[in-house]
């Protein structure tokens, strides 16, 4: 084998008995060795060679005094044999190959021999154990290493294993798979080299198979964590011992607003939020310490300063029985959150209505006796009467009372909807000309944008009209006399179907974010007493849900306050005659 391979070397048994040499070491002697101690071949061999395969040492040889460089193998077969191969010049390359093909046995490489032919005529000792098939079954010409090569790959191997002998150039590092004959499939890496004579005429070529299965399955299974760790919809962060950040998944960065440059590196502080206290990260450490993970809700800081609720799942990383850091993992509860508060409202006014349906009954009766008595002694008076005035005051009075009797059964005890396509424009138009007077009078300007091409939606026209009434009207009395209302409509596309979109804005003296949680909950009012009931809202809301709409609210305090209010487009299908 270490002739085909081109190698210059000699080969001694633990006595330094020259076994066996090659004809390029023969060329470079002039001498044949075989039977000779290796101290005849060369002046200054060391009583050691360098611990270690593959050290460089320098001889002299006896025949020449020439100093050559030696590279050292060690290979046992039958007992202690020490392969030198001598690496000068133009024999380093064949010498690698040589030290290869000494060591392949034991390995989980493949050597194969091809004369210059391209018959095989030798392969490793290890072919049967790695491939299922017996070395017989290559040399007889049974099996051609090539048929063993996956399909896939196979024309590609074909390819070079012509042109290595058209060419008579190595090539190396071509992945391939090779399928065994139990069917099994595992990776290889071929390298071809053409092995030439003392002559240096070509006398065929050796292929090297190295076994690259464990290192390509480790590399699939580091893409497939490494496309898990991307993928993840919770945010992911790495962090050492010391809690600084290692590296951070995309939806950690779509999170926070953090770029992973401006993450890592850095301390998990960069997210906590005003309320992680010291005692709360002491606790959490010691929890961690003992029980080897942490679980927990926790409240966390944004790039732009807002905080985001989110779960929060921290484990240790281990690199062997060492602790080289942890893993944070953290699903963002927004939404989980908003539909907590959802429930409890819709509790709330549950509560509110069964309520208000119970007062609003007891107090009709009464009400109405109040009011018909008072009326009654209104028409016996003249204007001038003593105490007539109080008495409009009274009646007044409970006609109000009345008013918001009927908006608490209203609230109550929701109307039938009478359903139908409805243009959301027209419906806008109707309301709009209705204030128009009113807002002229106080100096409002009204600014319309509505979308010509709006698809209808499929509602309650009368319904509809009370909720833009209401949100109109609302802007109206924010604005102190002056300012501008703008109503756009535009149609809109989210990921399921397509949608429409009312926006109302006002420059009125918005609403202080304080309040912002509070503004749909019945009887809240920042009006003055005796300007609003509180339920304009309240309503305006459970109305839109009965479309199945929603309704966004934004404001800055001082700046005003912008309403949008979203339905399904609702078209109908054209019936042909």
């Amino acid at each position: 084998m270490l002739s085909h391979t081109g190698a210059c070397a000699v080969v001694a048994d633990r006595s330094s008995i020259i076994l066996g040499i090659t004809p390029k070491f023969q060329a470079l002697t002039n001498n044949h060795a075989v039977g000779l101690p290796l101290g005849n071949v060369f002046g200054n061999i060391p009583a050691e060679f360098p611990s270690g395969d593959s050290n460089e040492v320098q001889l002299t040889l006896r025949s020449s005094g020439r100093q050559i460089s030696v590279r050292l193998v060690n290979f046992d077969l039958d007992g202690a044999i020490t392969v030198l191969i001598v690496s000068n010049g133009a024999e380093s390359r064949e010498g690698i190959i040589a030290e290869h093909a000494l060591n392949v046995s034991a390995s989980e490489d493949l050597i194969f021999q091809f004369d210059a032919e391209g018959k095989i005529f030798s392969v490793s000792g290890n072919v049967e154990r790695i491939t299922g098939y017996k070395a017989d079954e290559f040399n007889s010409g049974r099996i051609h290493p090539l048929d063993i090569i996956h399909p896939d790959d196979r024309p590609a191997i074909e390819n070079e294993f012509r042109n290595i002998f058209a060419t008579h150039k190595s090539a190396e590092s071509s992945e391939c798979r090779l399928i065994k004959k139990n069917g099994e499939v595992e990776y290889f890496l071929k390298s071809w080299y053409a092995v030439f004579d003392i002559k240096g005429t070509f006398s065929g070529i050796v292929s090297i198979d190295k076994n690259i299965t464990a290192d390509k399955e480790l590399h699939e299974r580091l893409e497939l964590f490494h496309s898990a760790f991307q993928q993840s919809t919770d945010a992911i962060v790495i962090t050492g011992i010391d809690g600084r950040i290692i590296d951070v998944n995309g939806t950690f960065t779509e999170i926070y607003g953090f770029s992973r440059a401006e993450a890592v590196g850095k301390s998990t502080s960069l997210i906590q939020s005003r309320y992680s206290t010291p005692d709360f990260y002491r606790d959490m450490w010691k929890s961690l310490e003992k029980d080897n993970q942490w679980r927990g809700e926790i409240l966390n800081r944004r790039k732009d300063g807002t905080e985001i609720p989110v779960w929060l799942s921290i484990t240790p990383i281990y690199l062997g029985n060492r602790k080289i850091g942890y893993m944070g993992i953290e699903s963002d509860m927004s939404e989980q959150k908003n539909l907590e508060q959802q429930i409890i409202q819709t509790e709330k006014l549950a509560t509110i209505g069964q309520l208000s349906a119970g007062i609003a009954h007891e107090i009709g009766t009464p009400l109405n006796i109040i009011s018909g008595n008072a009326e009654l002694v209104l028409l016996d008076m003249e204007s001038s009467d003593h105490g007539r005035r109080e008495l409009e005051t009274i009646i007044e009075q409970t006609k109000r009372i009345s008013v918001l009797m009927r908006q608490l059964l209203d609230f109550a005890r929701p109307k039938v909807l009478s359903l139908r396509s409805t243009d959301v424009n027209d419906v806008l138009i109707d309301v709009l000309d209705f204030v128009r007077l009113q807002f002229k009078k106080g100096g409002i300007e009204i600014v319309s944008k509505l979308e010509e091409s709006l698809p209808n939606v499929y509602g309650d026209p009368a319904l509809l009209y009370q909720v833009f009434l209401n949100v109109i009207m609302n802007s109206f009395q924010s604005m102190s006399r002056r300012g501008t209302l703008t109503v756009r409509t535009r149609p809109v596309q989210s990921a399921e179907r397509e949608m429409i979109e009312i926006e109302i804005s006002d420059t009125g003296e918005g609403i202080r974010p304080e309040n912002m949680e509070k503004i749909f909950t019945p009887f809240f009012t920042t009006k003055a007493p005796g300007k609003g009931t509180g339920l304009g809202l309240a309503v305006t809301r459970r109305i839109v849900q009965e479309h199945s709409g929603r309704i966004n609210i934004i404001s800055t305090h001082g700046e005003g306050t912008t309403v949008s209010i979203f339905f399904n487009a609702f078209r109908q299908k054209s019936t042909s005659q």
